[in-house]
């Protein structure tokens, strides 16, 4: 955020100045206790808690000012009073973005949103200043705080977008303006939120219809709904995927067996160069291809592009990877939809080499009416795959055990847990040196702290010895 007076944040937001209206303010922040110096405290009412019961809070940490609802009689100096401090937070980010000449690329999709947008932000950041959305900073929230990081130096900002229903990110895009609208995929995730595919599918074209004419599309030539987003967009569009059509492609692809990471030729129309993905599943290629595309439209060169790809870091809780006690640990746990749970699955088979797969699969959350359809599948697939041992947590998750046991896997071979504590102690009872532990769920679910858990338990011995 380019630094500015709260007089001229009250201007842009149609605020009023309580206190000195000269203090200058350089970002945003909601949270109190991630609040510092330079920061201006938006003060949001939330699920748990409303924002204005910690103005105070905020200033202590070292806020310079707060912006708060007129009306509320705290005492609290600076502040900025507005009608509606959330949607004067989107007014300020919109503001801010009109004053940067920046490119902004916009993801959005099913899934694969955050893996894109890490990818991306890494192969931009060969050849721009970036700024990017930290972890899943997707909404009317997280967005503006996103726009609200970059200043003048800023060369490109990589947002992504998501959507609980009709007309999200159409209102995304109004702030954020994207020149660029990368589109992942389109699947059965969050169908609860939709009512149906038709209403999703709509939803997701509002990226790409809200592009100028002189911005540019890119768009999955893999999957047959976003591949019709190019007759909904005035921008140029450009095709990544595996399909001939695709601008950006990838060539040769391999799974390497013990790690699961997957090698491929990137090609596009300036060349190709190889890559190893830095994180393990062939789903990762998708994600990777879309981030080379829109690499390609920015001109970075695709040597670059490789480079970066085969060393980006990746947001936690997504194929995070760590090993305890001669067990290696794959969180996946932030998110979990159909398609990005088979991708896990499909990807543990190759990482495991010679060891046993555990799976430890919980709710997948907002399918609406597929839910029951989708577990099952999932369980399914759990068996054809040959999965070693399936814990499913909740119950939710036991019609994906049982599913399993229909499909052929041995009954022993699957435990019903009711919650976290059953299940880490299961897969402790369980689990010997040499094995791979998935642990996948939606973030409802909490699982994290299953794969937080039994690192700690599994850490434990080889401390002590080493004291």
């Amino acid at each position: 955020m380019r630094p500015r007076s709260l007089d001229q944040v009250a201007a842009a937001v149609d605020g009023s100045v309580r206190g000195d209206g000269e203090v200058t303010v350089r970002g945003a922040a909601v949270d109190s206790r991630l609040a510092g110096g330079g920061d201006l405290f938006v003060a949001l009412p939330g699920e748990q808690a409303d924002g204005h019961d910690f103005v105070a809070d905020a200033l202590a940490h070292g806020a310079s000012a707060a912006m708060i609802r007129r009306g509320w009689r705290g005492a609290a100096e600076p502040t900025v009073r507005v009608a509606d401090p959330g949607a004067a937070l989107l007014r300020l980010a919109r503001d801010e973005r009109s004053a940067l000449s920046v490119q902004v690329v916009g993801i959005t999709g099913s899934t694969g949103k955050t893996m894109t947008k890490d990818l991306t932000a890494a192969v931009l950041g060969r050849r721009f200043r970036v700024v990017a959305s930290p972890a899943s900073f997707n909404n009317e929230v997280g967005l503006p705080l996103t726009l609200l990081r970059a200043d003048e130096g800023t060369e490109a900002v990589v947002c992504e977008m998501g959507s609980r229903g009709p007309g999200h990110i159409r209102l995304l895009c109004e702030v954020a303006s994207p020149t660029v609208g990368v589109v992942t995929n389109v699947g059965e995730a969050h169908m609860a939120l939709f009512g149906s595919r038709d209403v999703l599918r709509d939803a997701k074209a509002e990226l790409p219809e809200a592009l100028p004419a002189g911005g540019v599309a890119v768009l999955n030539a893999d999957d047959p709904v976003v591949r019709s987003y190019a007759d909904r967009t005035r921008a140029r569009v450009v095709l990544f995927g595996t399909a001939r059509a695709a601008d950006v492609s990838a060539e040769s692809i391999d799974l390497h067996r013990g790690t699961g990471q997957a090698g491929f030729v990137l090609r596009t129309p300036d060349g190709s160069a190889p890559v190893l993905l830095s994180v393990p599943g062939e789903h990762m290629v998708g994600n990777a291809l879309a981030a080379a595309a829109v690499g390609w439209v920015l001109g970075v060169p695709v040597e670059s592009s490789a480079q970066a790809l085969g060393a980006a870091p990746m947001t936690g809780g997504r194929m995070q990877t760590a090993e305890a006690g001669g067990v290696r640990i794959v969180n996946d746990a932030y998110n979990a939809n159909p398609t990005s749970t088979a991708a896990a699955l499909r990807a543990i088979r190759w990482m495991a080499g010679s060891g046993r797969c555990i799976a430890v699969l919980g709710q997948m959350a907002e399918l609406g009416p597929i839910a029951d359809e989708e577990h099952e599948r999932i369980g399914e697939l759990v068996a054809r795959l040959g999965i070693d041992v399936l814990v499913v947590v909740g119950p939710d998750a036991r019609l994906i055990g049982a599913a399993a046991r229909r499909e052929g896997i041995p009954p022993d071979a699957v435990v019903a847990c009711d919650d976290v504590v059953q299940a880490t102690k299961a897969v402790l009872s369980i689990v010997r040196p040499g094995d791979l532990v998935l642990v996948k769920a939606s973030r409802v679910a909490r699982l994290e702290r299953v794969a937080d858990a039994l690192q700690a338990a599994l850490d434990r011995p080889a401390k002590e010895a080493a004291r």
